[in-house]
């Protein structure tokens, strides 16, 4: 993932990831694209996602792939790219 981005109309914004834990079996991670110089008062665009403790236990006692952070990270950054560019049309 990249640190920063530009759409297709040629405005840049920036890349900042970030994770927390919310609850004791509960890590929300997050990835917000902030505009650069801008001089209109566009907000930055976030994206959160949330994974618990029991989602992975029900992943691993089903044999299926775990989410790891950066494939996480992978999975917001598309779904970002896709608002950014729809947004900035």
């Amino acid at each position: 993932m990249p640190a920063y981005c530009t759409t297709a109309s040629g405005r840049v914004f920036r890349l900042v990831r970030f994770s927390q834990r919310v609850a004791e079996d509960r890590v929300r991670y997050a990835l917000r694209a902030e505009p650069l110089g801008t001089s209109d008062d566009s907000a930055p665009l976030e994206l959160a996602r949330e994974i618990d403790a029991e989602f992975i236990r029900d992943k691993i006692a089903n044999r299926q792939a775990v989410p790891t952070p950066e494939t996480t990270f992978e999975a917001l950054w598309a779904q970002l790219r896709q608002d950014l560019d729809a947004r900035d049309a």
